[in-house]
């Protein structure tokens, strides 16, 4: 399988009003469009690009409880699948928007969803929808996947994130980097607006899949997802199992600092945080 140059999580927070039903940053929206730009116009033409949901779908997810699904094998009701309608009819609307701005750009995008192709078991992936995307990548053109709803074995539904999707890619692509843009400058010692928060510039990854520094993260009450805690968790993961041959990085989309990261994997002090590993 032929390398793959860049795998580039977008934020819902950094392109979406995440407090605010279906409002899109428009602005952010074209700037990481910009970013993906440069990328091709460099030649690292093997991208793919996954975005979460923000104001799109969590809040009828919610609603609904999609992300329970059934409980005790139950039967899934009208409640539960008109829910998981409106939930993927809202997240498929943002990657039309996101796609169709990267198209605008110049990047030959095409939007995959992965409901029906990826399929859980007790929220965990058990069939990823891969040859799909390689199938795009290889015609020439760039995926743009994104947070989704999952058949779920067990519980009839769930909700599949953007962070598990960029995981499971990551493992069968072998990028040369990941990185998350991001709605601020990258990992904080506590949540950003917290008194004393600092940017961590490097976390340190040991072999048990330990961090150093520690931190502490937070999310809003109608994330489905698990905010910044799960995207750290993806990030710690990936470095972990990869033993650092796949960087990850973690800065914000609106900077100078997000094409140097997606183009060179490098950022300097005070740009982003860059996640690395050590065996002891």
């Amino acid at each position: 399988m032929a390398a793959v140059d860049c795998i580039l999580k977008l934020g819902g927070s950094a392109l979406t009003q995440k407090n605010q039903l279906e409002t899109l940053k428009t602005e952010s929206v074209r700037r990481a469009a910009a970013v993906v730009s440069k990328l091709w116009e460099a030649g690292q033409r093997r991208c793919i690009i996954v975005h979460g949901a923000g104001s799109f779908g969590h809040f009828q997810a919610r609603e609904h409880g999609v992300a329970l699904g059934t409980s005790g094998r139950s039967t899934a009701g009208d409640n539960l699948r008109q829910g998981l309608c409106l939930t993927r009819l809202s997240v498929t609307k943002l990657n039309h928007l996101v796609t169709e701005q990267l198209i605008s750009v110049g990047v030959p995008a095409v939007g995959i969803s992965p409901f029906g192709t990826w399929k859980t078991t007790c929220k965990n992936v058990t069939q990823a929808g891969i040859d799909a995307v390689k199938d795009v990548l290889d015609a020439g053109y760039v995926p743009v996947l994104h947070g989704d709803c999952a058949l779920d074995l067990e519980q009839h539904c769930c909700i599949l994130s953007g962070d598990t999707i960029i995981e499971v890619l990551a493992k069968k692509f072998s990028p040369k980097r990941v990185v998350f843009l991001t709605d601020v400058n990258g990992i904080y010692s506590c949540p950003p607006d917290t008194p004393g928060a600092r940017l961590v510039d490097s976390i340190v990854i040991g072999p048990e899949r330990t961090m150093e520094p520690t931190v502490l993260t937070s999310a809003l009450p109608h994330d489905t997802t698990g905010g910044v805690s799960l995207k750290l968790q993806t990030a710690i993961n990936i470095v972990s199992w990869s033993h650092g041959a796949i960087p990850v990085l973690i800065c914000k989309l609106d900077s100078k600092a997000a094409v140097k990261a997606c183009l060179t994997g490098e950022l300097k002090e005070g740009e982003g945080t860059k996640l690395s590993f050590v065996e002891t």
